[in-house]
């Protein structure tokens, strides 16, 4: 009884794979719907070359289109983070996947040993998502007096320093990891 209960308890982690599975599916899917979405505003973005049209409506057209792009900035980003969300959870809960063991890429993107590495990855992204928003509404904002400015540029100063002190400790970390005697 207590060999089924155990068996049966460890392959509930299983379950994980739902969200392993619309994860990534996720991922893709914004991958696709930014990609569909940037041919869009490229098509704009070229328009403006005609001659004929008034600066006014250039101007807009530009302004728009860039608000637009940093837009889906933060949707490739979040496509990103779905994926490594997804693959970090397979190789936590489930197991390491062989074709990525085998492709040199893995070690930039997985390397994920644990819900601290994987906690780790997916909050820089976020702290990145959170610098990208801040600037695209740092360009929306319209400024009454000096002080607007410098509160956006302070935010998004904070949000950098975030990353940076995340980025310091982690190089620290390995630093110390490296150091360990063999």
């Amino acid at each position: 009884m207590r060999r089924w209960f155990e068996s049966a308890l460890w392959s509930s982690r299983l379950v994980v794979l739902l969200a392993v599975i619309t994860a990534v599916l996720a991922g893709v899917a914004l991958f696709l719907v930014i990609g569909l979405q940037t041919f869009g505003v490229l098509a704009n973005m070229f328009h403006c070359i005609d001659p004929t049209m008034a600066v006014e409506q250039r101007e807009t057209i530009m302004s728009e289109s860039i608000i637009k792009l940093i837009t889906m900035i933060d949707g490739y980003l979040l496509g990103a983070f779905m994926l490594i969300f997804g693959f970090g959870l397979y190789e936590l809960f489930v197991a390491q996947i062989q074709e990525a063991k085998a492709s040199m890429m893995s070690a930039r993107i997985l390397r994920i040993e644990s819900l601290e590495d994987l906690k780790s990855r997916l909050g820089k992204v976020i702290l990145i998502i959170l610098i990208v928003e801040t600037f695209k509404d740092g360009f929306q904002i319209r400024t009454q007096s000096p002080l607007d400015v410098l509160c956006v540029a302070a935010s998004i100063a904070l949000i950098g320093l975030a990353l940076y002190l995340t980025h310091s400790s982690a190089v620290e970390k390995a630093k110390a990891g490296s150091e360990t005697p063999k």
